[in-house]
Parts: structure tokens; C-alpha cells; sequence
């Protein structure tokens, strides 16, 4: 009984090999140099791509009690600003924001989260002079709520940076299957109507080369106009 690696052997000798061209040693080196390249678009996608998201954390609204001059705060929902006060004079609504950027394509891989800023919007009673005072007032109700960001915070994704990597390398390397392939295919038909001219003009025993008639020179084995090797059909003699 024939052993499977002797099977395996014969499978070997016998079968046909699959003729590589150039295109396909060029395809299968941008298949290697895109995926040390992938990463490289991925960081450099990170200064190109970059989208800005800005989120209001709390709501104040600084007003004046009728019986006081001193100036309170209060938090207020969003949809609470457009409703009147009674018993108090509205002086500004002071909003703590937060300002995000989103960097990377096609994920997001990197996020950072700057530190928290106020924005102050006066009321036609608050004069400038007091809106430092406002700004105080607000600030205690910050405060409390403790959402303020003293500092920036960058976080990087890492799982968003191992498909962003694989996402490009698989567009890099369909980019250069896109413009490889009409290439080939037009190699394809010039070697194929290449041949079909050199068959014909073999088979009319003429040089397949420059078309010369060499049927009285076919012995020779070289063509007498250009010097090429000359092909001998089996029929003629």
C-alpha cells in the first residue's frame, strides 16, 4: 500500500504549476508594504480628520432677589431658560461647556476632552460692571454640581486603531488591484493577440517574429531577415 506522503509526492510532480507574472509579485509586495503602511495613514488620519463636539454640562442662571442687592445662582434645566422669574430680577445665564474633539477615520481613535470653560450671556439688566460678580455667583453652582474639568484628558482606542489599520490596509490594497487590473488585462490582450499573429505566422512557415517567408529557410534554424529562431510544423514534410 502507497503511504500518503508518497501520494502526496507524485500529487506534486504531477500537477500544474500556476505561472506568476509581474502583477502578481507587485500585488502580493503591496499586500506587506501596505500593512506596515496602514498604520502610519491611521496616525497621520488623526491630525486630517478632526471633528469637534461641544456639550453644555450645567445651566446657572444668576438673578437679583427684589429685597436684595446681592446676587444668586441657580441651576436651571435648558428648557427652564425661557421661562420668567418671579419675586427676582434675571441678571445672566452662565453655562459651563465642555469641548471635545473626535480625531481619526474611518473610527474615532483618539478623543480628548478639554477643560471645562463658562460662557456668560447678560440680561439687558445686568450692566458689565457686575458681571464678574455673576461669574461668581455661578461658579458656586458649579461647584456643587462638580462637573468642572480642570484639565484636558486624551484617550486613545486601541481596538479603533486595530481595524482602522485593517480597513486601510484592505483600501490600499484594493487601490492597487483597481489600477493593476486594467494594466493586465491589456497585457493580457497583447500577449494574446501576439501570439495568435506568431501561430499564423507559423503556421504559414514564416518568421514569427518579423513575418519573413521562411519556408526555404526553416533547416536553418534561423530566420535570414532578423536572425530569430525559427519554429518547424511537424506537417510540413
Amino acid at each position: 500500500m502507497r503511504s500518503p506522503f508518497a501520494i502526496l509526492r507524485e500529487i506534486r510532480r504531477n500537477s500544474r504549476r500556476v505561472e506568476r507574472t509581474a502583477f502578481d509579485r507587485v500585488q502580493d509586495a503591496g499586500f506587506v508594504l501596505f500593512a506596515f503602511i496602514a498604520p502610519l495613514v491611521v496616525a497621520r488620519m488623526e491630525s486630517l480628520r478632526v471633528r469637534e463636539t461641544s456639550e453644555t454640562l450645567v445651566i446657572a442662571r444668576v438673578f437679583e432677589p427684589i429685597d436684595s442687592r446681592a446676587l444668586q445662582a441657580r441651576e436651571i434645566a435648558p428648557e427652564d431658560r425661557a421661562k420668567p422669574w418671579s419675586g427676582s430680577v434675571p441678571m445672566a445665564d452662565v453655562e459651563l461647556v465642555q469641548r471635545t474633539e473626535w480625531r481619526g477615520w474611518p473610527l474615532v481613535t483618539q478623543h480628548t476632552a478639554f477643560a471645562t470653560t463658562t460662557v456668560a450671556t447678560r440680561t439687558a439688566s445686568c450692566p458689565a460692571s457686575r458681571e464678574a460678580e455673576a461669574l461668581r455667583a455661578a461658579n458656586s453652582v458649579f461647584s456643587r454640581a462638580q462637573r468642572e474639568v480642570t484639565a484636558d484628558v486624551t484617550h486613545n482606542h486601541i481596538a479603533s486603531w486595530v481595524f482602522s489599520s485593517g480597513a486601510w490596509w484592505m483600501m490600499l490594497s484594493l487601490a492597487l488591484a483597481a489600477v493593476l487590473a486594467p494594466i493586465k488585462f491589456g497585457w493580457f490582450l497583447y500577449r494574446r493577440t501576439r501570439t495568435v499573429v506568431r501561430q499564423s505566422r507559423i503556421d504559414r512557415c514564416h518568421c514569427p517574429n518579423c513575418g519573413y517567408n521562411a519556408k526555404h529557410s526553416i533547416l536553418m534554424g534561423r530566420c535570414p531577415e532578423c536572425g530569430s529562431e525559427l519554429y518547424e510544423r511537424p506537417d510540413v514534410y
